[in-house]
């Protein structure tokens, strides 16, 4: 028996949508990994700054099943630079290339922008996104000691970033 067909669709998110990056961001976070989940109200008072931008991951039944929410990014433009704030994939729809999509988009749309390159921070021991990160052409170039909390332990954030090439 075939499974359906999925389409992956990435959309801008509006304020309509800041309840669902809220939902999709604890969900990404609330285990501690990669820094502590963001209420509704800190992603609209973020959304609402100029230069930022969201973006929503979407897979959808061939079947019109309807349209799911699979993940997020939140970005911002700043001048010549690019900066990926928060990004995430809850757990059900991980290991399906979501967060590359998400992150070439936000990429892609920091460049029309005009930045020319793009910065990111991620905890030291989120391999996962470690991993993606260096496939999509960023490499470390700072770390912030102690940035992150994990129960009583404090991890370092690395601070990564990457030319955005035409």
């Amino acid at each position: 028996m075939n499974a359906p067909a999925i389409a992956i669709k990435v959309r801008e998110a509006g304020p309509l949508d800041v309840a669902a990056i809220s939902v999709l961001h604890a969900a990404c976070f609330a285990d501690g990994l990669g820094g502590e989940a963001w209420n509704e109200s800190a992603i609209a008072q973020i959304m609402a700054m100029p230069g930022t931008y969201g973006l929503i991951v979407t897979e959808e039944a061939a079947a019109g099943a309807g349209e799911a929410p699979a993940g997020f990014a939140l970005a911002r433009v700043a001048g010549a630079e690019c900066e990926i704030l928060s990004l995430g994939v809850p757990a059900p729809w991980r290991r399906r290339g979501l967060g590359r999509v998400l992150v070439k988009a936000a990429l892609a749309h920091g460049h029309e922008a005009g930045a020319a390159r793009a910065f990111l921070e991620v905890a030291e021991d989120n391999s996962a996104a470690r991993a993606l990160y260096l496939a999509e052409g960023f490499s470390v170039v700072s770390r912030r000691p102690g940035h992150y909390r994990r129960g009583a332990a404090l991890k370092d954030a690395l601070v990564f970033a990457r030319e955005l090439i035409p």
